[in-house]
């Protein structure tokens, strides 16, 4: 009997074998589950740009450009709304870059279809639409089926932001990156969703940078201080410099202007000192405005007197801004009387973001609370601080501030900052000062004993 068992129980295990090895191998051919949706909405985040710009895209189109784009406006007026073929050298142009600049078009005389499609025709890499007015919300075109697909994303921005673009593509060439952005309820904040989105973010806005005297266009200049940028403006550019204007004082800077300067205007194309805060009798935002309106092509705000932390010229709400189309800057009160002594000088700026992250760490450090409670170990943070100061690409003027809060916030020493920041000189100082108090030893010691030979002789 168990003979004849045996073969049909292996026939069964053999079957099992089967069927579980059958099942391994769907598992393992399955398809990966789909990715998320992108995003309705997202920010443009333009090289040296002070602010991102907010986008809705459409609900057709293919994903967004996961890189670095140029954005291009059309050159002739007839042509701004997109509903038609470039001339042949602007298509040549867009399809040199090979899918890598996004065609910038006003809105209105024809479909969002229209308008995608023909950028998609002329090799564009995407589609921004500029609104009529400042109230955007998601664009919800549908695309005609019998046409086929359109490969390229579209979005729409608000009115103020197109404007500033279009003011900034007339000075220089623009380009940054469409970054979709998701949100998170607690703490409600928005961010991209891709790690490279975040280091671009990061390495391409701009926050503090260096300022540079020229005398000429052509020249590298010479470093006079350092900046914070606003957190709104416009793009800062870094390879045009700017005639810097003679400081507006208080009065000057509220004066109200009626309407747009002309390029007789005295600041037309130039750098110009102001006053930060509300000194004046109007607020800081009205000052910048008033330049802007006055031609000035930057604003750099000059902050009172002096202090251990820096901060970023903003406002309270970010859409009161939206009509700023220049960049806005702020330096320390010692800077702007070093600006105030040049004459006939130009502006040069190189955007360093170490800078801000050297102040933001020393906003951490204004309270006693944040140094440790034993004076003697507070040598030891200071030493990390500076070194970490000089890692990020703080300057004098950080430095001057750690020293600052050092000697009044934690109560050190002189030769304590000194052997920290100058531990070479300090040492110097000291092994010559042990010198000198050894030779002075020794020149006491022979006086004694030149007097004690002199007793014995007596």
């Amino acid at each position: 009997m168990t003979r004849h068992t045996a073969p049909p129980l292996l026939l069964l295990l053999l079957l099992a074998a089967c069927a579980s090895s059958s099942t391994g191998s769907e598992i393992a051919l399955a398809p990966p589950a789909p990715e998320p949706k992108e995003p309705a909405w997202g920010r443009i985040y333009l090289r040296n740009g002070l602010a991102p710009i907010q986008y809705f895209r459409d609900n057709f189109g293919g994903p967004m450009v996961a890189r670095e784009v140029a954005l291009q406006f059309p050159k002739r007026e007839a042509d701004r709304f997109g509903c038609g073929l470039l001339p042949q050298d602007e298509q040549a142009a867009l399809a040199a870059a090979n899918r890598s600049a996004v065609l910038v078009a006003d809105r209105g005389e024809c479909t969002f279809e229209r308008k995608a499609r023909l950028a998609d025709q002329m090799g564009a890499a995407g589609l921004v639409v500029v609104s009529a007015t400042d109230d955007v919300h998601g664009p919800v075109a549908v695309l005609d089926d019998d046409e086929g697909d359109v490969s390229i994303a579209s979005v729409m921005i608000r009115r103020s932001a197109g404007e500033m673009l279009r003011l900034v593509a007339a000075r220089t060439r623009i380009f940054g990156r469409l970054i979709p952005m998701t949100c998170e309820r607690a703490p409600y904040i928005c961010t991209p969703r891709l790690e490279a989105e975040k280091e671009y973010v990061d390495a391409f806005t701009a926050r503090s940078g260096a300022i540079f005297s020229t005398q000429q266009q052509e020249s590298e200049g010479v470093r006079v201080g350092s900046f914070l940028t606003a957190t709104y403006g416009s793009v800062l550019s870094t390879s045009t410099s700017f005639p810097l204007s003679t400081a507006l004082g208080a009065a000057q800077a509220c004066s109200e202007v009626a309407k747009e300067a002309s390029d007789a205007s005295p600041l037309s194309g130039k750098a110009v000192l102001l006053p930060e805060g509300d000194a004046g009798q109007c607020s800081e935002f009205q000052k910048v405005s008033n330049a802007q309106r006055l031609g000035a092509h930057v604003v750099l705000l000059v902050q009172r007197g002096n202090a251990t932390t820096r901060r970023h010229p903003s406002v309270e709400v970010m859409w009161h801004a939206y009509n700023i189309t220049i960049p806005v800057l702020a330096v320390s009160s010692a800077t702007g009387l070093t600006l105030n002594s040049l004459v006939a000088s130009n502006l040069r700026f190189a955007v360093s973001n170490g800078i801000a992250d050297a102040w933001e760490l020393l906003a951490k450090y204004t309270q006693r609370s944040a140094w440790p409670q034993r004076q003697q170990r507070c040598s030891k943070t200071l030493a990390m601080l500076f070194s970490q100061l000089r890692a990020l690409g703080g300057d004098e003027e950080t430095e001057a501030a750690l020293q600052t809060l050092f000697l009044t916030v934690v109560g050190g020493s002189s030769q304590q900052w000194e052997a920290v920041a100058n531990p070479e000189t300090h040492a110097k100082d000291t092994h010559e000062a042990a010198e000198a108090t050894e030779a002075d030893a020794r020149q006491a010691a022979a006086q004694h004993l030149t007097k004690s030979q002199d007793r014995d002789e007596l």
